[in-house]
């Protein structure tokens, strides 16, 4: 996947977002996310055109044809992270994500002469990683959303997440997002 072109952001903005490089000096480290940021506020602006003006044709090349040549769940998680990047965006904003998502999807929807009645139930619950290690030590069963706090905390290693997992095969078994499984395997 490094070997992509560039989209929204270059290999190099790729790479530094990753913390594979660094910057001869805080000026050019600056000038770089101030770039980034430019081209990330420019790509959104680019939907509206696109949504009003790409031929039906062209996206399903893209998504329809491209998407479907993906190796396992590289579609998938590209998907989802693009709604959750929107989803993080828009809380940004002063706008409700909700009332976001309800027009989206009329938008999307009028072109077939259709309208869609959308309900959105969000419920939170804050995560702590000494709950879910108790979750664990009980035996219950951890959400992929669970696990993969887990992972990203730093209370908990990658051995001793990865304990209460016998075998990569019983991992696979449990976890059916492939970039969180791929993190919780490679253990």
């Amino acid at each position: 996947m490094s070997g992509r072109e560039r989209g929204v952001l270059s290999q190099a903005d790729r790479a530094y977002l990753r913390g594979e490089t660094e910057f001869a000096s805080a000026q050019s480290e600056r000038n770089a996310r101030s770039r980034i940021r430019d081209r990330i506020h420019d790509a959104v602006l680019d939907f509206e055109v696109l949504i009003e003006h790409l031929p039906d044709h062209d996206r399903e090349i893209v998504f329809e044809k491209r998407f479907d040549r993906m190796e396992g769940t590289e579609a998938f998680d590209a998907l989802v992270s693009a709604v959750a990047f929107l989803y993080q965006a828009i809380d940004d904003t002063e706008v409700a994500f909700e009332t976001v998502l309800k027009e989206a999807i009329n938008l999307a929807e009028a072109k077939d002469d259709r309208a869609a009645t959308v309900d959105l139930d969000l419920t939170f619950q804050t995560l702590s990683a000494e709950q879910l290690q108790h979750k664990l030590e009980q035996g219950e069963s951890l959400s992929l959303t669970e696990i993969a706090y887990l992972h990203q905390s730093d209370e908990v290693g990658p051995d001793e997440l990865a304990a209460y997992f016998a075998t990569a095969e019983a991992a696979t078994e449990e976890i059916d997002d492939g970039r969180i499984q791929s993190k919780v395997t490679n253990f």
